[in-house]
């Protein structure tokens, strides 16, 4: 113990250190000095080299452009660099101004190696529209990283009054190029066929091209043009496909449409519109790009005059027709049902009802019509089936003969017939005519004499006052018993006597006011059923052309119609309002639009006008 302190001892006056841990050492006074020196150095090295480092942060904001219009947008891009990793920084809060609508569209980083320096920007994109007019100023942004909090300078920008110009987001641009999303998105409108013939279907195509999705919660929404001169089917929807065009990759998604031209002559479709959602960021919904496609131009030609059949009423396509009975023998007074199903490729909607001829000694019941509409490789095709009640009234065999069916078919520009084969029908007595009842007769043979000790019972003997007559023995009773049976005879002997008219006179005669009371009872129907009120003036309309040509209703349309007027000499004020009238049922009724009262009124007093001038002039002309 002793050696040691000593050799401490003499360490101690030779200016030597000795250190025991962790291991027995021994260094000058002047080594530990240096050594402590050279560690306070280092960390204070290490310290200010960090703080100088963290200040490299920058923050910049930029606006572009720094001149806008009313109606046109800027772009806000807030910029942070940094010469180290930034990690997540949240996106800085920009507060609401009354000058502008501020929506977030996104962000972007870009991270550089240089050597052993790095160097890290994160730009954050909003998009500006203006409220008013003016010179204003766009604050500091600030941005907190850390415990420091950077700011932006405040940006100027100008807002001039409305151009004439309209800007991108109303233009009629077809094509649409995201600078967030660096995606491509166009839209294209097109016919099959440019020159079809009246109630010829046609296909509308609208088509929307695209290299990438817009990032967004919403979905493109499109908007259709209105295709009030026309008929319309909705056909089936493609799925999205890929193709390469002038070597760009797209996603292409269409929706088509059936139309069937309602009249002759040139119609221009008007553009369809898409609108491109761009991202809302914190919920605060933007306008969206509106992407408008070019107007669609259809000649639409007349049905050829040559050739047409003198029973043909307007039917366009491919058809044929069939016919049979549910049953070939039948008893008088029974009734069969006849069934004709017209069949094909066209506007099944508005196939006429087929002509079917008189029938001696048979009733004809007007048929249930029932429809089948299908869409096959985008045409519509289908069937509308008639269903007749026919009851024969007297027995013998009879021939329902063959039923025309004209129309025109379009493929080969002609006319064509399709025909029924004939039905024969075998009518028998009614059976129940020929069953009898013998009434039993009673002889003298038959009577017994029972009792002799039976004796009738004597009452007492009443006060009897004058009798009056009894009931039937009066004239008056005859009279109110026979006054029924009177009546319903002469309706019998009236109902035989009107059917044995001429139909034709009798439509004819009651034309005007079977209208009318269809006309009446659309306006039973309040402004919240205009598809109800527009179909039941179209149908008391279509009804009274039928009548007073003797055509089918149901083969009519406003260019028929026009062409049937016009032939007769009708009033041309008269003939344009009943064909205006028709051509705005057939639009609400085909194309669904919100209900206008003042339309609705204006519709329902041009239809009665109208049939009151025509039936003026028939009147006229009868005299």
């Amino acid at each position: 113990m002793g050696t040691g302190k000593a050799q401490d001892k003499a360490f101690k006056r030779s200016g030597v250190w000795r250190f025991k841990y962790p291991s027995v050492f021994y260094v000058s006074r002047f080594t530990f000095y240096a050594l402590r020196f050279a560690l306070f150095g280092f960390v204070v090295f290490v310290f200010c080299g960090n703080v100088a480092y963290s200040q490299d942060i920058t923050v910049s904001a930029a606006v572009t452009p720094k001149i806008i219009s009313l109606n046109e947008t800027a772009t806000l891009r807030v910029t942070i660099s940094a010469n180290q990793q930034l990690g997540n920084i949240a996106a800085p809060k920009l507060k609401a101004s009354p000058e502008f609508d501020v929506s977030y569209g996104a962000s972007s980083s870009q991270y550089n190696l240089s050597g052993n320096q790095i160097s890290v920007s994160v730009t954050w994109t909003y998009v500006l529209r203006p409220k008013k007019v003016g010179q204003f100023t766009v604050p500091s942004i600030q941005i907190s990283h850390g415990n420091k909090t950077y700011t932006a300078d405040p940006i100027s920008i100008k807002v001039l009054p409305k151009s004439e110009k309209p800007s991108q987001s109303e233009s009629t641009q077809d094509t649409f190029t995201d600078a967030f999303s660096s995606s491509t998105h166009k839209v294209e409108a097109s016919v099959d066929n440019s020159r079809p013939y009246v109630n010829e279907q046609i296909i509308y195509t609208f088509r929307y091209l695209y290299t990438a999705r817009i990032p967004s919660f919403n979905s493109p929404k499109y908007t259709r043009p209105s295709l009030r001169q026309f008929w319309t089917t909705e056909l089936e929807r493609n799925r999205a496909q890929r193709k390469m065009i002038d070597g760009t990759l797209y996603w292409i998604e269409e929706i088509r449409v059936g139309l069937f031209p309602i009249t002759a002559g040139r119609v221009t479709i008007e553009p369809a519109k898409l609108s491109l959602p761009l991202s809302t960021g914190r919920g605060r919904p933007q306008s969206p790009n509106v992407l408008i496609t070019n107007p669609v131009e259809v000649d639409v030609r007349p049905l050829p005059q040559q050739g047409r059949p003198t029973d043909f009423v307007g039917t366009v396509g491919q058809y044929r027709i069939h016919a049979q009975t549910d049953r070939q023998t039948i008893e008088t007074g029974d009734g069969f049902t006849l069934r004709m199903q017209v069949s094909g490729t066209g506007n099944i909607k508005t196939v006429p009802t087929p002509i079917v001829p008189t029938l001696p000694n048979m009733a004809i019941y007007d048929p249930q019509i029932t429809d089948a509409i299908r869409v096959v490789d985008s045409k519509v095709r289908g069937s509308r089936t008639y269903e007749y009640v026919i009851i024969p009234s007297k027995e013998g065999d009879w021939t329902i003969p063959a039923i025309d069916y004209p129309y025109f078919d379009p493929q080969t520009d002609s006319y064509q017939v399709a025909r029924t084969m004939p039905i024969t029908i075998n009518v028998l007595p009614n059976s129940d005519g020929a069953v009898g009842t013998t009434p039993s007769h009673t002889t003298q043979s038959d009577i017994h004499l029972l009792k002799q000790d039976i004796r009738y019972i004597k009452p007492d003997s009443l006060k009897l006052s004058d009798q009056h007559l009894q009931p039937y023995k009066r004239i008056s009773f005859w009279v109110v018993q026979t006054l029924p049976i009177a009546v319903v005879l002469l309706v019998w002997f009236y109902r035989q006597r009107q059917a044995k008219r001429d139909p034709k006179q009798l439509r004819e005669q009651y034309a005007a006011k079977n209208a009318l009371q269809i006309i009446e009872a659309a306006k039973k129907h309040p402004t919240d059923e205009p598809t109800i009120f527009y179909g039941t003036l179209a149908n008391g309309l279509y009804q009274y052309i039928g009548d007073i040509f003797d055509v089918s209703p149901g083969g009519l349309n406003p260019e028929l119609v026009r062409q049937r007027c016009e032939a007769a000499g009708f009033p041309e004020s008269a003939t344009t309002q009943i064909v205006d009238t028709l051509t705005q049922c057939d639009y609400v009724r085909f194309a669904p639009v919100a209900a206008n009262p003042t339309d609705m009124e204006d519709a329902f007093n041009r239809a009665r006008t109208s049939i009151n001038e025509i039936e003026k002039e028939r009147q006229l002309k009868i005299q």
